[in-house]
């Protein structure tokens, strides 16, 4: 794949003390497996200006490090919230709105997934371990083993039925957004991944981008050449 070709992977942000950033982690992981990242600005009241960015890119990935304000679930703020930035979530939305009505495909990673998973109308389990009963450490990088569903794309995608993963988060999916489905859970039935069949979106709770194995190999890469075709 020459540079002329590589297709453009925008990346959201996150805003904190003056600055937009990201994990590099992201940006490298989507040049490494044949895309050219984009950073995508958190803007607020901007809509005009993010519909233009997502008019011109190829594919949208939505990373993690986020605690979302649980009023877009209609929940009150558990004590153990970490709350995200709240123009970050605004920009989202918008982004995202924009990306699905274009076809642009989409690329969740663990708070992006929970985030994509709200955006459809579905809650989450603000807490793991305060709210989910006998729950697997999920935190750290803890490693643990996840099953992946019959007749799912990520099926499909791995070519594996059951892998272990890393795991960096204190939250997770409850109830599943409209249109998604789950196609990964861990052992204890906690959600482990969503994909959509109306859309050209696929959501893992893990981090793909921190792992060089064939699993993280085949879902980026999945994802480029799905880029590189629109």
């Amino acid at each position: 794949m020459n540079k002329r070709t590589k297709p453009l992977i925008g990346i959201t942000t996150d805003f904190k003390d003056k600055h937009n950033s990201i994990e590099e982690a992201y940006s490298k992981a989507v040049a490494g497996y044949g895309g050219i990242p984009v950073l995508i600005p958190t803007v607020e009241n901007q809509t005009d200006y993010l519909i233009t960015i997502i008019d011109r890119i190829d594919g949208l990935l939505i990373p993690g490090s986020r605690d979302m304000d649980p009023k877009h679930y209609k929940e009150g703020p558990h004590p153990k919230l970490n709350p995200m930035n709240k123009e970050r979530t605004a920009a989202e939305y918008i982004v995202l709105e924009s990306a699905l009505e274009k076809n642009i495909p989409v690329l969740g990673i663990c708070g992006g997934m929970q985030f994509i998973n709200v955006f459809f109308g579905g809650s989450l389990y603000q807490d793991i371990q305060d709210l989910v009963e006998n729950p697997l450490i999920h935190e750290k990088g803890t490693v643990h083993p996840v099953k992946i569903s019959e007749g799912s794309k990520l099926l499909r995608i791995v070519g594996k039925s059951e892998f272990s993963v890393n795991s960096y988060h204190h939250q997770a999916v409850n109830k599943i957004g409209g249109s998604l489905r789950a196609n990964a859970h861990s052992s204890d039935g906690l959600v482990e991944g969503l994909e959509s069949e109306e859309h050209s979106l696929l959501a893992v709770q893990w981090h793909p981008e921190l792992e060089d194995s064939e699993i993280s190999k085949k879902i980026f890469e999945s994802f480029i050449i799905k880029c590189s075709q629109k």
